[in-house]
Formats: C-alpha cells, sequence, structure tokens
C-alpha cells in the first residue's frame, strides 16, 4: 500500500474517532451537565457546612468563655460602708446559679459542639454543688451519651454519675456505673486501683460491707504500691 493511501486512511480513521467522540459527548451532555452541578452543589455544601460549623463552634467558645468568667468571679459577702467588686458575688451558691444559667444556654444553643459538652459537664457540676443531684446525674449522663465514653469528658462524666447518684443517694445507680469503670479493662488512661477505690467507696456508702470489703482487698492485693494502701486499710477496719 502506498504512503499517501496510508496516510489518507489513517486521516479517515482519526476523523471517525473524533467524529465519534463528538456524537456521545453531545449525547451525553445533560448527564455530564447533571454530573457536574453535583459536583459543584457537593463542593459548596462541604464547604458552606465547614463555614457553618466553624462559626458555631467559635460562637459556642466564646459564650463557654463567658460562662467561665462568671465561675473565676470573687465571692464577696456584702458588708457596710463596703463597696461591691465588679463582677463579684455574694455567695457561692449564687455564682453557682449564674454559672448554670450560662453553661446552659450554652448547650443549649451549641449541643454537638466541644464547647457545648464541656458547658454541660461543667452544668452538672454547678448543679452538684447546688445540691441538685439527680439533676446533676442527668447532666453527666448526658455528656458521657454525646461525648463518647472514652473521651476525656466521657470519662469525667462517668466519674461524675457515680459521685452525683452517691449524693443522691441513688446507690445501686452509682455502684453500676463504678462497675462500668472497673470493668472497661480497654481504657488504661484511669487508674484502675482509683477506680475501685471509687467502687468500694460507694458500696459502703451503700451499707454493703461485703462487696466494700472484697473491694478494698483487691486494691491492697494487685496494687501494693498504690496511694490508695493507706485509705483502704483505714476503711476495712471501720467496715469490720
Amino acid at each position: 500500500m502506498k504512503g499517501s493511501e496510508r496516510h489518507r486512511l489513517k486521516e479517515n480513521e482519526l476523523t471517525h474517532v473524533l467524529g465519534d467522540m463528538t456524537a456521545r459527548v453531545q449525547e451525553n451532555r445533560s448527564t455530564l451537565a447533571l454530573v457536574g452541578g453535583l459536583v459543584l452543589l457537593v463542593l459548596v455544601v462541604g464547604g458552606g457546612y465547614w463555614a457553618w460549623t466553624t462559626r458555631s463552634e467559635n460562637r459556642a467558645q466564646m459564650l463557654f468563655g463567658d460562662a467561665m468568667v462568671i465561675v473565676q468571679a470573687p465571692i464577696q459577702e456584702a458588708t457596710p460602708g463596703a463597696k461591691p467588686e465588679a463582677g463579684g458575688y455574694p455567695t457561692v451558691q449564687a455564682r453557682a446559679e449564674a454559672a448554670l444559667a450560662k453553661f446552659t444556654e450554652v448547650f443549649n444553643a451549641y449541643p454537638s459542639t466541644d464547647a457545648g459538652i464541656a458547658a454541660r459537664y461543667y452544668a452538672a457540676g454547678a448543679l452538684a454543688m447546688l445540691g441538685r443531684h439527680a439533676e446533676a446525674a442527668t447532666r453527666y449522663q448526658e455528656v458521657v451519651d454525646r461525648a463518647g465514653a472514652n473521651s476525656f469528658y466521657g470519662r469525667m462524666g462517668q466519674l461524675g454519675v457515680v459521685e452525683a447518684n452517691t449524693q443522691a443517694k441513688q446507690y445501686d445507680r452509682a455502684i453500676t456505673a463504678a462497675q462500668a469503670l472497673v470493668d472497661n479493662t480497654a481504657d488504661d488512661t484511669m487508674p484502675r486501683d482509683a477506680l475501685l477505690m471509687e467502687l468500694g467507696r460507694v458500696q459502703a456508702a451503700a451499707g454493703k460491707k461485703a462487696e466494700a470489703k472484697q473491694t478494698l482487698d483487691k486494691v491492697i492485693a494487685d496494687f501494693p504500691e498504690s496511694p490508695y494502701i493507706d485509705e483502704a486499710k483505714k476503711m476495712i477496719a471501720e467496715l469490720t
């Protein structure tokens, strides 16, 4: 075959391929436009969501900061002739009430943000300070549910659940929560001897002397170097 004929055949083949590609693009133009539109929509929505979550977290952090200012405000009892200090509160209870209101505002408005979770935890602490232990236990449990049991606030929330239920004399709930912490061997961030001591204290408060003694004996046997040894021995002596 002559070179000129081969060249002409290649040109015809190229023309055919290009024509076929053009036809396919024309046929699929609406599909391509739809896909392109969807990709653009995903980018816009994703960018908008990121901006919204960033704004929400920033706003939540600002409100949380305002609440922490209240927590750190001075206590100044009213005295005749004394000039009240700016931002002060007459009693610890008054300061706790003000802080509780502010923390509640934060976690109600921004419940899923980091600041919202922290605010819920501190609100539980304020409730406990005000003697509202059953409510405090509920707030602490909400912290665990939202933050996750193995997160920092989740762990602190679980300890809060134990303490608040103990103070509310809901001993069965407190023991269940404390036992769950002891049984969570996958989490080694909290000292096991400390968790056993907490369980022993709750069992003792509930009047479960045999169970408490067994738990405290475990502290002594399994953790001979524990800083809780003396306390455990003292509690055992009191229980017998």
